[in-house]
């Protein structure tokens, strides 16, 4: 349904209606006819019965009339809103003056009950259009009081009233239930502007946790290697820190993350040379990973090599890496002292950050196996599919 800009009822202002209260007034718009047919169509068909004979023609008419006008209205209100309003103020002054025919009509008859439901449903009839709510309303009790007029000689003070009453309290309701749509739409909007701003919070504590893990994995390695190197080989340095500058530079895993596919086993067989350690690998290649996984395991296999030379007192760890069916395991073991993954401090970042978070987010997974005394296992998975 095209959306239609709302006139605020409160100030006459034109705004455009958030989706509750636009939700609200199209529900109205198309039930109020449909509860005025439904109150005429009752009545009349029980106030024929009290007509003579020589009144049923118009009566019916009137029925026929003003039941047909309500169900077309429910139907094509949004197409020719002008010209329904045109035939629900010339039905309601027919209504009225037909008393000169029938006589002046008692409260509770069935053209006084017509009367009634016309001026109360022209304010949700047509919601966007206050003061044609009060013109039409206007119309229908002054036609009713006019007939009412021509037939007694009088005015019937307890019909004008309670007719006024009614479509003021129709107007009424409907302000209070417009406003609880646009406290809702306040709601929505606020809940939605929240998520907003938790969603880019979210995105950018990840960016943090990414640069900071990059971080940890390059420089910091690299610098800390430096201070626990016993050899007097430095050619290992001057490659280290061009793969560190050129992921720092360019504020991802590395420059190279823009191809289609990366080998993997390439990027395991340049930490073979890892300094201080003579790793053993077992690397099937080649390895075509996309770069984003490839890289989350490259940075991981050489995080957990930093913490094998640091810590593990075993200077041969073996490197495995393969593809079976579609899922790439790349597996580091040592036989040195050992540890208990669950008494790693939680400001320790390396196997939080830089081995499981960073695999998890790259959509694979990473395990840590190890006891004191029995070695570390570090196993990569990542499935194609």
């Amino acid at each position: 349904m095209t959306e239609r800009p709302v006139r605020s009822v409160a100030d006459g202002h034109g705004r455009q209606a958030g989706p509750c209260e636009r939700h609200l007034l199209d529900a109205v718009a198309r039930c109020a006819p449909l509860l005025r047919a439904a109150v005429i169509g009752l009545c009349g068909v029980f106030g024929l019965t009290g007509h003579p004979p020589a009144e049923l023609p118009l009566a019916i008419t009137i029925l026929v009339a003003a039941t047909g006008l309500a169900c077309a209205q429910s139907r094509w209100h949004a197409v020719a809103p002008v010209a329904f309003m045109t035939a629900h103020a010339v039905l309601s002054v027919v209504v009225g003056l037909s008393q000169v025919f029938f006589g002046e009509q008692p409260v509770g008859g069935w053209l006084y009950a017509t009367v009634s439901i016309m001026s109360v449903t022209c304010y949700v009839d047509w919601p966007e259009r206050p003061v044609a709510g009060h013109v039409l309303a206007a119309v229908a009790i002054g036609a009713h009081s006019a007939g009412y007029f021509l037939a007694a000689g009088s005015v019937s003070a307890v019909s004008v009233w309670s007719l006024l009453v009614q479509a003021m309290l129709s107007w009424a309701g409907l302000l209070l239930v417009r406003h609880a749509a646009r406290l809702c739409d306040r709601l929505v909007r606020r809940a939605e502007q929240r998520r907003i701003a938790a969603a880019a919070a979210r995105a950018q504590r990840t960016a943090d946790r990414a640069y900071l893990a990059m971080l940890h994995d390059t420089a910091s390695t690299t610098l800390l290697m430096v201070s626990t190197c016993t050899t007097g080989d430095g050619g290992w340095l001057r490659a280290a820190a061009r793969r560190d500058l050129e992921v720092l530079t360019a504020h991802r895993p590395v420059t190279g993350q823009d191809s289609a596919s990366v080998d993997l086993a390439d990027l395991l067989t340049s930490l073979t040379t890892y300094p201080g350690l003579t790793v053993r690998a077992d690397v099937d290649g080649p390895l075509t990973v996309p770069p984003k996984q490839a890289y989350a395991i490259y940075h991981g296999v050489r995080e957990a090599l930093s913490n094998v030379h640091r810590h593990a007192g075993d200077p041969s760890p073996a490197l495995t890496g393969h593809d079976r069916d579609g899922r790439v395991v790349v597996r580091l073991s040592d036989r040195g002292r050992g540890f208990d993954p669950g008494a790693v401090p939680a400001h320790r970042r390396g196997l939080a950050e830089s081995i499981r978070a960073r695999m998890t987010a790259a959509g694979g997974a990473a395990e840590v196996r190890s006891a004191p005394g029995r070695g570390t296992t570090v196993e990569w998975t990542w499935s194609r599919d």
